[in-house]
């Protein structure tokens, strides 16, 4: 309920504060468990990419948001998962596992903080994901100024196929190279 407010909400002033363009949306999957991975600019990146998506985004979110009692509420009621990216918890891969295993979609911005310009490393943690819950990767690319009336396209990506890789024993570095692969495939996404 409270997900489908916020959405709402967001959807109206998306109309008035900002000029979105959206591209790619019949990219998005309609059933079934995904991984969706985008770059991340700003803090409202994951709000506009789920207006977009009919179904509820579990986002992984940093802890440092849940300090504030009341952001707290809001990000427990949205179904977020509360992520320590210096320790990331058993409790934290349980339930982004879960919300996978549940045919669910997993909202990951594998930078792990907002990039503005130079591209900085993913982190390895979602490809894990996908590939222990059998999930494709929805690449998503957010660019333009999130500012008052400027322009912001959002480009949804193919669902991208780890299938090649299920049921194999993959070291660290090849893991690491199939998410630089995939971040490179949301940046050169137009």
């Amino acid at each position: 309920m409270v997900y489908r407010f916020c959405r709402a909400l967001v959807s109206i002033i998306n109309i008035i504060w900002f000029n979105f363009t959206f591209y790619g949306k019949e990219n998005i999957p309609d059933q079934g468990r995904y991984v969706l991975c985008a770059n991340h600019m700003s803090l409202y990146d994951p709000v506009v990419i789920a207006t977009q998506i009919k179904r509820q985004v579990h986002y992984v979110a940093k802890i440092e948001l849940y300090k504030n009692p009341l952001l707290r509420w809001l990000m427990v009621h949205l179904g977020t998962i509360p992520v320590d990216r210096d320790n990331v918890s058993m409790h934290t891969m349980r339930e982004a596992m879960t919300v996978l295993k549940n045919d669910g979609i997993l909202g990951i911005f594998p930078e792990g903080t907002r990039v503005r310009g130079e591209r900085i490393k993913p982190m390895d943690g979602f490809v894990v994901f996908a590939l222990k819950t059998k999930s494709p990767v929805l690449p998503v690319h957010v660019r333009g100024e999130f500012k008052f009336r400027g322009k912001v396209d959002v480009i949804f990506g193919k669902p991208i196929d780890l299938s090649e890789y299920y049921g194999k024993k993959l070291k660290a570095e090849e893991i690491s190279k199939i998410s630089e692969k995939i971040m490179d495939n949301i940046y050169d996404l137009h």
